[in-house]
């Protein structure tokens, strides 16, 4: 069964890359370029795995992982905070299951992907 994956980052060229990057893995992704709907888009989808970046427009996606933490039907779902600045995972303000720095490594990004998935 395919691992569904929810990309929620608004740069063009990574939403255009990722499918690239996971076309030979077991995955099945959605994008979003804001939060607008994300409630819906989480209860229709139902991903396993959230690509969160830390900031989606004037959005900081700190703010939506402690909402996501904070509700029974999110809480459970791992996040991956990827971020262009550098951030400590002990100052973040927030509680990701893993924080990856821009630019990553495709290998490093499914590893840890992968190691959120399995948990």
């Amino acid at each position: 069964m395919k691992k569904k994956i929810l990309i929620i980052d608004d740069d063009n060229d990574l939403q255009e890359i990722f499918p690239l990057m996971f076309q030979h893995k077991d995955y099945e992704l959605k994008s979003l370029f804001d939060v607008e709907h994300i409630d819906q888009v989480i209860k229709d989808y139902l991903p396993d795995l959230i690509l969160l970046d830390i900031w989606i427009g004037k959005i900081d996606g700190r703010v939506v992982c402690n909402y996501l933490k904070s509700h029974a039907d999110t809480v459970d779902i791992p996040i991956l905070l990827i971020s262009a600045v550098e951030i400590d995972i002990d100052d973040v303000h927030c509680q990701p299951d893993a924080i990856m720095q821009k630019p990553f490594e495709m290998d490093e990004l499914i590893s840890t992907m992968d190691e959120l998935l399995s948990e």
